[in-house]
């Protein structure tokens, strides 16, 4: 108990010294007791060495007040749309009474804080002593996953909310604990309990649109995963019998005043119109995830499948598009200031738009099947001038997510939607036609600049971002010439053309890549 020697003065500052010769009386304190009163209490089952363990881990040392209602506040403007996991007012309410009536789990209330790391300004986390963003994701991952190894959470619900939300978590492509690992955890857990069986769906219960709002979350990652990373899904489309999410489904309403006080008087939660259109977002993904699920096997088995199936599914993300009502579809921001509602909605608009762009462009990519890409040939084929048109929206789009600071907004899942549009660019930036080349430069940069941001946040963003940097920073022992061409390693943009394509700062930027490339090497 060295470790913990003092606590034992601070509870004695608290209710008071012992008297001199006299047995010591006063309560020691626990673990229990040193929680604030929202958190559940520990199992009393845990092995003394275990909460030891703990302790040195950090998992009983929650944020000061300040941070924790940023996090609060950041999780309910842009992790809860994107992952409706859990009952928002019954987290909120119980942190803000903090009267013991109602109780939070530990292992939650950390997977909740480390998701909200990703989103959170930069500033809160530099005042609590932080020097970045993923310094703080690592902290907190690093005291759920802990709660989550030594068996602290019993209720089986509780520990998929929570492992969903560590799907946040993925540093880099060879660690074998991602954000699919998390996913299989949370489906193996929810495929052992009555929550799979389908009678609980037709039940009046007021666990039922939670439930239906789970099972489509991992419905979502596993399709938007398989996407990514080409990998097969995991759930099987007959075996997925959940009714789709409605509106019902989401608990919608106006939050008290004292809730309201606790998050700084956060606008999505003062009134019930921005939470129905976040709602019919999250339902829309939702509609857009299982048009995707029947296009990966075209994706990943290319030769297997004849024109028609790719015309098939081409048509249906674009029917589901042009039924997207008016409120969700993207636009360009008309402000470079938006409330930090506004905010949140452009942010889910412009990722739900990243998707559908990244889904068309896979199949176009698959349906030239073994031909070369030739997009600037002048009888470019109708898959090449598809793949063009949707590289150059995907750039417009990331350029007004950068221009908004909402990058860092986006979830993990981004970073694998950005890699074939960016290695397109590259094609492009080779070709010897001086528009597709300068359109190309200018939409390649466009998705460096958020993919950059994404690695403020994300390692696995970071190494991405770097690879890219290499690949367009070809040179690093000459200097490129008017050919595009160097003594050293081949580059690919001749400088002439970088000076009149980019701004002075742009330019600058650029040479500093350069530069750093040069010194890593």
């Amino acid at each position: 108990m060295q470790p913990l020697d003092h606590y034992k003065s601070v509870a004695h500052d608290l209710l008071g010294h012992p008297v001199p010769g006299l047995p010591d009386l006063t309560p020691q304190p626990t673990f229990n007791t040193l929680l604030p009163s929202f958190i559940q209490k520990l199992p009393p089952n845990l092995p003394d060495e275990d909460l030891q363990f703990l302790a040195t881990k950090g998992a009983f040392s929650l944020p000061d007040e300040t941070l924790r209602n940023e996090l609060l506040k950041t999780f309910a403007l842009h992790v809860h749309p994107y992952l409706p996991v859990l009952d928002l007012s019954i987290l909120l309410e119980a942190i803000a009474n903090n009267n013991g009536e109602s109780r939070i789990s530990l292992l939650l209330f950390h997977a909740v804080m480390f998701s909200s790391t990703a989103s959170i300004d930069p500033k809160h986390i530099h005042r609590a002593g932080y020097t970045s963003r993923k310094a703080a994701r690592q902290e907190f991952f690093r005291k759920a996953r802990v709660l989550y190894d030594f068996d602290v959470e019993r209720d089986r619900v509780i520990l998929i909310q929570s492992v969903l939300l560590m799907t946040y978590w993925h540093e880099t492509p060879e660690d074998p604990k991602d954000f699919r690992y998390w996913l299989e955890i949370a489906l193996s857990l929810a495929g052992s309990i009555a929550f799979y069986d389908r009678s609980e769906w037709a039940s009046e219960t007021a666990s039922k649109g939670l439930w239906k709002r789970i099972w489509w979350c991992m419905y979502t990652l596993d399709r938007l995963v398989a996407l990514n990373l080409r990998r097969a899904v995991v759930i099987k489309d007959e075996d997925f019998t959940v009714p789709p999410p409605s509106m019902a489904d989401f608990n919608i309403q106006r939050h008290p005043p004292h809730v309201l006080r606790m998050l700084g008087n956060c606008e999505v939660l003062r009134g019930v119109g921005k939470q129905q259109q976040l709602a019919q977002m999250f339902i829309e993904k939702c509609k857009l995830c299982t048009t995707i699920s029947g296009l990966i096997s075209p994706i990943s088995n290319a030769s297997g499948c004849s024109p028609s199936v790719f015309t098939y599914y081409i048509q249906a993300l674009e029917n589901w598009q042009a039924n997207l009502p008016s409120d969700i579809q993207y636009q360009a921001p008309e402000s470079p200031v938006l409330s930090e509602g506004d905010r949140s909605l452009f942010a889910y608009r412009a990722w739900l738009e990243m998707i559908f762009l990244a889904a068309s462009g896979a199949l176009h990519r698959q349906r030239l099947g073994t031909q070369e890409y030739h997009p600037w040939h002048e009888q470019a084929s109708p898959p090449e001038r598809g793949i063009q048109k949707i590289t150059q929206s995907m750039a417009v789009v990331a350029e007004g997510l950068h221009e908004l600071d909402l990058v860092h907004c986006l979830p993990t899942t981004t970073v694998g939607l950005l890699m074939p549009v960016l290695a397109t660019h590259i094609m492009n930036i080779r070709s010897d036609s001086p528009d597709l080349w300068g359109n190309a430069f200018r939409s390649f940069y466009q998705c460096m600049k958020v993919l950059e941001k994404l690695g403020e946040v994300y390692m696995l963003a970071e190494s991405m971002a770097s690879f890219f940097q290499s690949a367009i920073c070809g040179d690093k022992d000459g200097e490129i010439n008017a050919a595009g061409s160097s003594t050293g390693t081949p580059g690919l943009l001749p400088t002439a053309f970088l000076e009149k394509v980019l701004t002075a700062s742009e330019l600058k930027t650029f040479y500093a890549y350069r530069e750093l490339e040069r010194a890593s090497s």
